[in-house]
């Protein structure tokens, strides 16, 4: 371990205990956690980062098109600055200075994807297995050990091979099981040696949600109106949908365009007494910078959006999920009986959750609506793989012939498939009850939710360096940290934190706009 005092490991159990009853006779009983160090974590608990496949290694090294490719070659108009991941952040050729970067950060763990259509071209072993591929990951996992990290590997990370959504649509067919299976099977025998913690799928939500609900991601052709409807605020005091007159948005996809206006909107939001949002809180944004976004980007070029009719079907989220964790499931039961007993890892799923709360905490409908958001979002994959069924919500609020149940042995291998748990959280949300959403069925009007994003303006005048001059945040991460050693001792649960990301990464052109109204 590098000499830094910060983040030092204690080596006595006993050692550890005597300074956490300190940590709560001092740090702990007020709001001063600025001196919390690695030193008050026990030396199990693991800090790591973790990067995407898609994001950031490149598409050298035989790699085949994955839907992302297709989505952001073939539609750039729909990622910031029209990029791509044929470079990304060059980490196929640069993974050693960043591995070893991160040592020097000193973390404990790396967690990295590995790309099927880097592994099998073709989707699967018969089209033939891509040697150049395996011996890449073999190198990058030598490399991390090398460097006294652990490797912690994702076997999906939404890059499908495009060769599987063309022959039967990816996830939205039962075939992608078997194909998925064949996939971590070779995975596990090649690298399983090395490897003790593998996730099967990460964030399966939101992949189900833009891929197919909100259309902001692949394999969607367009942005869905279900989603346009989903950004528009709750408030009737806002500005004006319109698009100001200097703007030409005439010959810009309508969905486009939409976005936009919503975005106006949503950048002079007010909010009534009464609920939950702290009162110097609010949705900022200037609308000039919007603008700017728009006038300098592909925005208006029509050639850059795709093409296709991208017909909207209210079971597709709701299928490509059931899929998803059979997928899921089935990888599990394969390392469990064939690999775990000699090779000594554990296997899970990682998924994606915000904190919800309910905007006015003392209206009955808006706690029920944050219960239902929770369970749309967490308990859509949780409670299946620890049950074997869907969450009661959703069993109430989803038509019955969108949410097919799962077959009694499906349920059975649902159950307990997992040795672990993953969980990405990026943000806190509110939601209050909406009883008639005005959008197309599915998954977004199923919930009889609407989602309030809060947060403080941004100043986008400062410099890089200015930035970084952010005592709120810092504060934020200090008392975040506390929280997670608080939680450690009252519910045991929490075993490591991975930042994302170690590097930038690509993203598409709606997650840079919404970003920079919830900044």
């Amino acid at each position: 371990m590098e000499k830094n005092n910060s983040l030092a490991v204690l080596q006595s159990p006993a050692a550890y205990e005597d300074q956490f009853s300190e940590y709560l006779n001092s740090k702990g009983r007020n709001d001063d956690n600025s001196h919390i160090t690695r030193n008050d974590f026990p030396p199990n608990f693991i800090f790591g980062s973790a990067t995407a496949a898609y994001q950031v290694p490149a598409a050298q090294g035989g790699r085949a098109p994955s839907i992302w490719d297709t989505f952001a070659l073939k539609t750039p108009g729909r990622i910031v600055d029209g990029s791509n991941g044929n470079v990304a952040t060059d980490l196929y050729y640069r993974f050693e200075e960043d591995i070893t970067m991160m040592k020097k950060m000193g973390f404990d763990a790396y967690r990295f994807s590995i790309s099927w259509p880097r592994i099998l071209p073709g989707g699967r072993c018969c089209a033939g297995i891509n040697k150049e591929g395996i011996d890449y990951y073999n190198n990058v996992i030598n490399t991390v050990i090398k460097h006294g990290l652990e490797p912690f590997v994702t076997l999906f990370h939404w890059d499908l091979p495009q060769a599987l959504e063309e022959e039967y649509g990816g996830f939205l067919s039962k075939q992608v099981v078997n194909d998925f299976r064949e996939y971590v099977e070779l995975c596990f025998w090649e690298f399983g040696d090395r490897v003790k913690h593998w996730i099967t799928v990460n964030e399966p939500n939101t992949y189900c949600i833009n891929g197919y609900a909100a259309c902001t991601f692949p394999p969607s052709q367009a942005i869905s109106s279900a989603y346009i409807s989903a950004l528009a605020p709750q408030s009737k005091d806002s500005a004006s949908d319109q698009a100001p007159p200097d703007v030409e948005l005439t010959s810009t996809p309508s969905y486009v365009r939409s976005t936009f206006n919503s975005l106006l909107r949503s950048s002079s939001s007010t909010f009534n007494n009464g609920t939950n949002i702290p009162p110097y809180r609010g949705l900022h944004h200037d609308p000039k910078h919007l603008l700017s976004i728009f006038r300098s980007s592909n925005i208006n070029n029509r050639n850059l959006y795709g093409s296709g009719s991208n017909e909207h079907d209210p079971k597709n989220a709701y299928t490509a999920a059931r899929n998803m964790l059979l997928a899921h499931s089935e990888a599990v039961h394969s390392y469990r009986t064939k690999f775990q007993g000699h090779q000594g890892g554990k296997i899970c799923i990682t998924i994606c959750c915000g904190w919800f709360e309910p905007l006015n905490e003392h209206d009955q409908d808006d706690i029920a609506a944050q219960k239902r958001a929770l369970d749309f979002a967490f308990g859509w994959f949780f409670e299946p793989i620890v049950t074997g069924h869907y969450p009661q919500n959703m069993i109430d609020y989803v038509p019955p012939e969108n949410l097919a149940p799962f077959s009694q042995s499906e349920s059975q291998r649902l159950k307990g498939s997992y040795d672990f748990l993953g969980l990405n959280y990026y943000t806190g949300i509110y939601a209050t009850n909406n009883p008639d959403p005005q959008c197309e069925d599915g998954y977004l009007k199923d919930q009889h939710v609407k989602y309030q994003r809060v947060d403080e303006k941004n100043d986008c005048k400062l410099t890089a360096c200015e930035a970084c001059v952010d005592p709120v945040r810092i504060k934020y991460h200090q008392d975040h940290l506390a929280n997670i050693l608080k939680a450690m001792h009252e519910i045991k649960l929490l075993g490591g934190l991975k930042k994302r990301e170690i590097t930038d990464a690509a993203e598409t052109e709606v997650e840079k706009r919404l970003k920079a109204v919830e900044k």
